[in-house]
């Protein structure tokens, strides 16, 4: 079939017609997202330095890290999914067993 046509012969006009309508639905697809993420780039507020209270040496750092995240290296004394006590005030901290 010729590249360029200004109507299909009837029998490819069906999914001529499948062709472009799954091209809209993916247009839509990429767009949608698109807006939202050009939106929360310009009226949505930054997130806090520990969004999910997680208990991981990674949120201990700024953001962004700087060259080395630590200044001295950090001694674990929790577990590392300890989440019940990081609300909680520490009254003793166990170190991890190694």
């Amino acid at each position: 079939m010729p590249r360029r046509y200004y109507q299909y012969p009837q029998e490819f006009q069906v999914l001529n017609v499948l062709s472009t309508a799954g091209a809209t639905v993916l247009g839509i697809g990429y767009l949608l997202p698109m807006i939202y993420f050009l939106w929360s780039m310009r009226y949505g507020k930054p997130a806090p330095d520990n969004p999910w209270n997680a208990a991981g040496l990674e949120w201990k750092t700024p953001s962004p890290p700087t060259t080395f995240n630590f200044e001295e290296e950090p001694i674990v004394t929790w577990e590392a999914y300890n989440y019940e006590e990081l609300d909680a005030p520490h009254k003793e901290e166990v170190p991890v067993a190694r």
